[in-house]
């Protein structure tokens, strides 16, 4: 392991995101690791990452130049991607990443699958719209009546909820049959509480804060 720190982590990739974006979830308190080609926009902003993680095709000549070299972490196996890399190589007890979501659709998808494959650990991702993270084993979320609560599963799982419009409990989701997108609220709070570590939760990005509060909480799997 390369890194780890009691506070929050953040990622950033390589993915297209609004600078917008970037400052809502910049905190100068909280350290950053760049997941290869989010290396690019770190150093245009004049941003030192602790470290630089990956396999380093997607990081600029110019920019790397920029980077002191004992941060610069390459790791040449392509059995894993640059997010994995950093995931695999860091510890914190919430990581928060934006430029994983809303590029290439294959890298979206290698990204949530991350979620899955770390589920020991707390990881949110953060897009321009939307925000998404693995269901812990039990999770409650203060909602507003009508807010979009979308399940996703990524395997066979089951889950006991409270809160949605239409229910959950008795169904067996699964990506070829049974999911549970644009599912809604109906109340002041929603609860969860999955039998596998196999669910995600896409929620607006109006409720970060909210969110970011209640997985810190969460239990582990």
């Amino acid at each position: 392991m390369y890194y780890s720190t009691p506070k929050k982590l953040l990622i950033v990739g390589g993915a297209d995101f609004s600078e917008d974006l970037f400052k809502e979830v910049y905190d100068n308190e909280i350290p950053i690791i760049a997941a290869d080609g989010g290396a690019n926009f770190l150093t245009e902003k004049n941003i030192s990452p602790e470290l630089v993680i990956g396999d380093l095709d997607s990081v600029s000549e110019q920019q790397i130049q920029n980077i002191e070299p004992e941060k610069i972490i390459r790791i040449s196996e392509q059995d894993s991607t640059d997010l994995e890399k950093v995931l695999f190589n860091t510890q914190s007890p919430l990581t928060i990443g934006i430029g994983f979501l809303g590029s290439q659709i294959d890298h979206e998808l290698a990204a949530l699958s991350a979620l899955v494959k770390f589920s020991h650990k707390k990881i949110i991702f953060i897009g321009e719209h939307d925000i998404v993270f693995l269901v812990p084993p039990s999770f409650s979320l203060r909602s507003f009546n009508g807010m979009r609560i979308s399940l996703y599963p990524l395997d066979e799982v089951k889950v006991h909820s409270d809160g949605l419009q239409w229910a959950t409990d008795g169904l067996t989701m699964k990506p070829t049959g049974q999911i549970g997108t644009s599912n809604k609220a109906i109340g002041k709070s929603i609860y969860l509480a999955p039998d596998k570590p196999k669910l995600l939760l896409i929620l607006p990005k109006t409720v970060l804060n909210e969110a970011v509060s209640q997985l810190e909480l969460a239990q582990s799997w």
